[in-house]
């Protein structure tokens, strides 16, 4: 009888579908629920005020600016991330002498704690004693402020952003391109393929189911980033690295204003959805599965 209860397909799942409804969907749905109030959290007051917390978000400059600080943000880093990640692979797969240890110094990164990172980063870009700097000025470039204009700062951001995830894109890539079978190049080189046909009509095509996973999740994660706005920025100056997140967190936790700050995570849910989903269709007719 026990082992007839277990071997059921629903008893199986059943673990990871309470997980999932305790952790994602019924947070989701007390969300929904308090985008409609206007929650005060010192007091201890709410009410229910309809759609006004969405209204207001519409009617709020630093939401707009926010909106876009992100697709900017999410399309150089998704975009350049991915472009790096394929020509790095590429490299280290055809020049057998990079050894492993070379490999694991590129991946290094991604395993390091977002506050290493920061630290680090914010010495390197320091206006007065940082190294990028003193560089610049060494072969006779203007020197930048970095995180300290509104000019510099988000590029910032995504500098440090992608040299984060690089390691981690390259090993995937790397995991992909020796997925594809040798003897599919072999017989390209008999036919007298050139290097670039190679690279067009068997790596690409054959990697696009890689490619096409590292798209969706990097976007993804591009969206929900928080943690090196936070440390390094806090979105500023002048907004100009607020992100949605960020700036979710700061209706939330720094203005007290729950329910507007419910009514943006439900619209910035809802465009994340919708982003994913036109990424899948638009895409998956164009990835080609051996």
């Amino acid at each position: 009888m026990v082992n007839k209860i277990l071997r059921n397909p629903y008893v199986l799942i059943a673990p990871a579908v309470i997980l999932v409804c305790v952790f994602s969907l019924y947070p989701a749905i007390f969300a929904v629920q308090v985008s409609f109030l206007n929650w005060d959290t010192v007091l201890g007051t709410k009410h229910f005020v309809g759609l006004k917390n969405y209204i207001n978000i519409f009617h709020d400059p630093v939401f707009w600016k926010v909106m876009r600080n992100t697709l900017y943000y999410s399309l150089f880093t998704v975009v350049i991330g991915m472009v790096l990640a394929f020509l790095l692979g590429i490299f280290f797969q055809e020049n057998k002498w990079v050894d492993n240890l070379v490999q694991s110094i590129i991946f290094t990164p991604h395993i390091l704690s977002s506050v290493s990172i920061t630290v680090m980063w914010m010495w390197l870009m320091d206006p007065g004693r940082g190294i990028l700097n003193y560089v610049l000025h060494q072969v006779g470039l203007p020197t930048l402020k970095w995180m300290m204009s509104p000019d510099t700062s988000l590029m910032s951001i995504i500098i440090v952003t992608i040299w984060k995830g690089l390691g981690y894109s390259v090993m995937i890539v790397i995991a992909g391109l020796q997925s594809i079978p040798s003897y599919i190049y072999e017989a390209a080189k008999l036919d007298n393929a050139g290097r670039f046909t190679r690279l067009f009509r068997i790596t690409l095509p054959l990697l696009s189911p890689t490619l096409f996973f590292m798209f969706i999740t990097a976007t993804i994660a591009s969206f929900s980033s928080f943690d090196i706005v936070s440390l390094m920025t806090k979105g500023g100056p002048e907004n100009s690295t607020n992100l949605v997140v960020y700036w979710i967190y700061q209706i939330g936790f720094l203005q007290f204003n729950i329910g507007k700050a419910s009514a943006g995570s439900v619209l910035f849910m809802l465009f994340v959805s919708i982003v994913a989903i036109a990424n899948y269709y638009f895409f998956a007719k164009k990835v080609h599965y051996q």
